[in-house]
């Protein structure tokens, strides 16, 4: 077997200690002077014969027990192992840097709170640090033009309007039609173009560079037409083919949200980020890809609004088991966004 320091490896002095991240894992460990120089006499692979050369004082247990702590905490890499693929697949895939990397891979998989333990929070900061204002007001400001109303005769500001976020749902399946309608909104292809290099898809929504960077899949569980699993949609040849008969509890998808399981299907956006990467390098472009997400979901809830449903918007995401789900093993692929589509319960 042979090891050698992980590539991932973020540091930063933590006031009394330095402290290492490996943004792969997520995993956190005080890095001691010794620690570091270990590492840094790893950075290639050495075996264990060449390792005990930088441990001279360790016994044959206690190196082995030292090797496996290292490794566990993701300080060390053994080769061949999962890390080291996924390493070497981001080695591969990651265009946009570290930094950029650090937010993106850490802030998956968190550990969600629950409905109760978030309200708690809530009234905990309303006792600490009172109400934080939730618009601004020209009341207080000179020379304030009052405009003239919105929403009047504008039908498609009417629909707007009538938008809302009901995360309950009624026992009743989604049209075929609807969905087709939803996922058209969101990522549909409408033309072409070229610009002086490659042809380009033109969709419903702005994307940045025209690099159209999502992919859709529907987790049907009660839709008219489709028998219940995981579907993938084609913007471009506008079809659903089901990739999976898998039919996991939605709530387990979004962070535990147990109002997801009354809803019949969820529509996943998943960002090939190396489609942006491959015209951008400047990392930047990463919020761009984030900031499609909203794009698309907004045409998405308006579509499910247009026939009186409620389409549910979450970032809550289990990534992992997403991830296991739908076969994603390149690094700059990922779930970003979900949409539970049904009937709201008015009850």
């Amino acid at each position: 077997m042979r090891y050698r320091s992980s590539r991932t490896l973020v540091f930063h002095n933590d006031g009394d200690a330095f402290v290492a991240c490996n943004f792969l894992t997520k995993a956190v460990f005080e890095c001691s002077p010794d620690l570091l120089e270990f590492l840094r006499a790893l950075a290639s692979w050495s075996d264990r014969a060449a390792i005990r050369d930088q441990a001279p004082g360790y016994s044959d247990e206690e190196l082995d027990e030292t090797l496996a702590s290292l490794v566990e905490m993701s300080a060390l890499i053994e080769e061949g192992s999962a890390l080291h693929a996924r390493e070497e697949a981001f080695s591969e895939n990651w265009k946009w840097g570290v930094p950029s990397a650090l937010l993106h891979f850490c802030v998956q998989d968190p550990e969600y709170m629950s409905l109760n333990e978030a309200e708690d929070l809530q009234r905990t900061t309303l006792a600490t640090e009172g109400e934080i204002a939730l618009y601004s007001l020209n009341a207080d400001k000179s020379d304030v033009i009052a405009l003239p109303p919105a929403l009047g005769g504008n039908t498609l500001l009417q629909l707007m309007s009538r938008r809302r976020t009901q995360r309950r749902g009624l026992p009743q399946a989604v049209g075929i039609g609807a969905l087709s309608e939803a996922l058209f909104a969101g990522l549909g292809i409408t033309g072409k173009a070229r610009n002086a290099v490659v042809e380009l898809p033109l969709g419903m929504t702005p994307s940045g560079g025209a690099r159209n960077p999502y992919e859709a899949y529907v987790f049907a569980r009660n839709v008219e037409g489709l028998e219940p699993g995981i579907y993938h949609y084609s913007a471009l040849e506008h079809s659903l083919a089901r990739v999976s008969a898998a039919t996991p509890a939605l709530s387990d998808l979004v962070g535990g949200q147990e109002w997801a399981d009354t809803m019949p299907c969820m529509i996943v956006l998943v960002a090939h980020m190396d489609r942006t990467m491959w015209k951008y390098s400047d990392a930047n472009a990463y919020r761009v890809v984030m900031i499609e997400a909203g794009h698309i979901g907004q045409n998405i809830m308006l579509a499910a609004t247009a026939h009186g449903m409620t389409a549910c918007p979450t970032a809550a995401l289990s990534h992992s088991a997403i991830c296991e789900l739908l076969e994603i093993a390149n690094p700059a692929h990922a779930p970003i966004y979900a949409l539970t589509l049904g009937w709201p319960d008015a009850t």
